[in-house]
Order: C-alpha cells, then sequence, then structure tokens
C-alpha cells in the first residue's frame, strides 16, 4: 500500500451498476470510499474479491463504502463474478474505460482510499490483505478522523 504524501482531489465518477442505476462519488460525499479497479479474470482481483467485500460488510456501518469498478466485461460475466464469489459491494461497470483511464489505473486490481473530503490520500496495487490487522488500523484510523481536513503532507497516516 502506497501512501500519498499529498492528497489529490478524487475525480467524481458516474458509472452505471449492475442492477441500472446509476452512481456517482459525489453522492457518497462525506463518506470514507474505497474505490477497487478489479477485471473479473485476473486471478489476483478473483482471490483478492471476497476478503475486500468482507471488509466491506465489516465497516459500512461506520461510513466507508467499498465500490468495485469492473474494467472489463459484460453484464452477465459480472453477476456470475458476483453469485461465485458472494460480493455484495456495488459493483459499477466501466465499459469504454474512461475513468480508469482517468484514475491512471494501467492494469487491474489497484484500490483507492479517498477520505472524507473526497481526497486521494493512498493506494494499493497487486494483492491486497484486506482483513490484516494493518488494514484494519488504516482504515480505523480513517473512521475516527472525521473532522480532520486532510492536506499537505499525511504525517500522521499509520502505514
Amino acid at each position: 500500500m502506497q501512501k500519498l504524501e499529498v492528497a489529490s482531489k478524487a475525480l467524481d465518477l458516474r458509472l452505471k451498476l449492475l442492477h441500472g442505476e446509476k452512481m456517482s462519488l459525489r453522492e457518497l460525499e462525506g463518506k470514507i470510499i474505497l474505490l477497487n479497479f478489479f477485471a473479473y479474470r485476473c486471478e489476483i482481483c478473483r482471490k483478492e474479491s471476497s476478503a475486500f467485500d468482507k471488509l466491506g460488510g465489516e465497516l459500512k456501518d461506520k461510513g466507508v463504502v467499498f465500490l468495485n469498478v469492473a474494467t472489463e466485461g459484460k453484464e452477465r460475466d459480472l453477476l456470475t463474478f458476483m453469485e461465485e464469489f458472494h460480493i455484495s459491494s456495488p459493483i459499477l461497470m466501466d465499459k469504454k474505460g474512461s475513468v480508469a483511464r482517468a484514475y491512471q489505473v494501467f492494469g487491474h486490481h489497484q484500490t483507492f482510499f479517498i477520505n472524507r473530503e473526497g481526497r486521494i490520500i493512498g493506494k494499493s496495487f497487486g494483492i491486497g490483505i484486506w482483513t490484516s490487522p494493518n488494514m484494519k488500523r488504516v482504515l480505523e484510523h480513517l473512521v475516527a478522523s472525521p473532522d480532520k481536513p486532510v492536506s499537505g503532507k499525511m504525517r500522521s497516516f499509520p502505514f
């Protein structure tokens, strides 16, 4: 996991959810967001999907939203993936890859950590150990700091 020394404003996105309606980051203002870009055929993405979703379930009542952005696949493929891995977190479809390009995602399994002020404060590449004690500490820190604006250096972030 990489901590960003300077937090940057998260770009808003407006993508279709698997079940039809659209969602944007702006609608989630004031929440902590983990924005996970994945490909349903990617082995690493498949391995980490259940743990990512499990952690999302544990933190949903604390103002943390876990979002999956599919960088490939048709709706039926993603529904099969969702059922196979018991995913309950929303899956958004980036059919044209425009959001992935805007976030400079080159490949799969990248996750962006967005604080309550809508700023990207960290990102993860590859297999994330979503249920590890360290990851839980990072997220607990974000949850416990709801009123601290984040700008400049991120010295107090626990990773």
